[in-house]
Parts: C-alpha cells; structure tokens; sequence
C-alpha cells in the first residue's frame, strides 16, 4: 500500500468536520477541532504542490540572481555571487529544496537593495522583475482552503 499523503489528510478532515465535529459539547471544543480539520486541509494542498512551487521559484530567483550580477558588476552583493555559486538542491525532497529558496531568497533581498539605489536603467527593469516575483511567489503560497 502506498498512501497518498494529500488523500489521507483530507479524508482526516472530512472525518473530523463530519464525525467529531458534531460529538464535541463546547463551542471551544468545535472550534479546535474545525480548525484541525482546516490545518490538515492547507497541508494536504502544500504538500502536494511543494517542490513544484520550490523548483519553479528557486529556478526564477536563480535567473533574476543571475541579471542582477549583469547588470551590477562589480558593485553586486557578495551573497548574490555564493548563492548563484550554490549548486541546485541535489534531489526533489521539500527540504533540501527549501534550504535551496532560503539562500537564494536572502541573497534576493540584498540583490532587491542594492538594484533599488542603483542609477542603472536596466536597473529599474530588474527592479520590477523582482517585484513580480515578490507578487507571484505570494500567489504560489495561497491556499484553497482558508482558516
């Protein structure tokens, strides 16, 4: 047996929004366990689209990372340089992909600063770009299923 993770989460929540939920006296009581219900809903959903959303973000961090360090030259924080010099996580587990995002985000906001003070053209371009990640990495993250 090879048990879907998402497919068994939502089965938990439907049990517990159906069958418990009803059984529970206090309106405390019925709140924790709508609310578990809900938490096993929004994992369900992350965990079926989590290393999509990683690889699909740390690949367009690593292509903004990488115009960044073109245009600025020189004057590109020192960050931006180690994390484009990091290897791509070495597997599709969520948390070597996640460590992936973590340091290639820092090195995103260093980059996002010093492209906002630099008088560039291309500059202001890059500018805009990151800041339609920023917008799409945050639709990336919403959730079906709402608390």
């Amino acid at each position: 047996m090879n048990p879907s993770p998402p497919r068994v989460l939502q089965g938990v929540a439907a049990n517990l929004l159906s069958e418990i939920l009803p059984r529970i006296p206090t309106p405390f009581g019925q709140q924790l366990v709508g609310i578990a219900a809900m938490l096993d809903m929004m994992v369900a959903e992350e965990f079926d689209r989590a290393a999509d959303r990683l690889v699909t973000e740390n690949r367009i961090v690593r292509e903004l990372l990488a115009a960044g360090r073109d245009i600025l030259g020189e004057a590109v924080p020192p960050t931006v340089t180690a994390a484009l010099d990091t290897p791509a996580a070495a597997s599709l587990r969520v948390s070597d992909l996640q460590r992936e995002n973590d340091v290639l985000r820092a090195a995103l906001i260093d980059l996002h600063a010093a492209v906002e003070i630099s008088p560039a053209p291309t500059a202001r371009e890059l500018d805009e770009r990151i800041w339609e990640e920023l917008v799409e990495s945050t639709r990336r993250r919403h959730l079906s299923a709402r608390l």
